[in-house]
């Protein structure tokens, strides 16, 4: 059946999609930072290569379509929420405030962490799994079963081990010079 509004061709747009998020982010963020100066031109080739980087490279394409509409959703309810506040008389200088104590900063990465810790389960689980001696069975499950496989598989316990103890490694010796 016919219908007005075919969204049919859209998933075959999104490289496209992903390459001018990407691009338009990251040239946004370098001319605001400026780490590469004031030279826009770098920052334009910059970002340019990285968005054509992240629109090549296989599975980072389906964590931004899909991270994409949970950190919208995420920016809108934050500012529903400032917007509620504001409509029942909470002044602009104390929700600053809140916004600019650590605790808030925290939760919101937080937050997103998470958001990129499901999303990345979600797309490059079973690679993982599978190099973690994951059987196809196994992944009949659930994703709660595949966490935590993933997550206290042997090779990666000992590799975060050996990190952990590195890491502590270079801080001890760091501080004595």
């Amino acid at each position: 059946m016919a219908s007005p509004v075919d969204l049919g061709l859209l998933p075959k747009l999104s490289p496209i999609f992903v390459f001018l998020f990407i691009f338009l982010l990251l040239y946004a963020v370098l001319n605001k930072t400026k780490v590469f100066g004031a030279a826009r031109e770098i920052n334009l080739a910059v970002s340019f290569i990285l968005a054509v980087l992240f629109m090549l490279t296989p599975g980072v394409g389906t964590v931004i379509t899909t991270i994409t509409p949970w950190l919208v959703i995420l920016f809108f309810l934050i500012i529903m929420i400032v917007t509620l506040f504001l409509f029942v008389g909470v002044k602009e200088s104390v929700i600053a405030s809140v916004f600019q104590e650590s605790s808030t900063a925290w939760l919101l990465i937080i937050i997103i962490i998470l958001m990129f810790g499901f999303v990345l389960s979600q797309v490059y689980g079973p690679f993982v799994q599978g190099l973690a001696g994951g059987d196809a069975a196994a992944t009949k499950q659930g994703i709660t079963y595949d966490i935590a496989r993933i997550v206290f598989s042997p090779r990666l316990l000992t590799t975060a081990l050996v990190l952990v103890i590195a890491a502590q490694t270079v801080r001890l010796i760091g501080k004595n010079y």
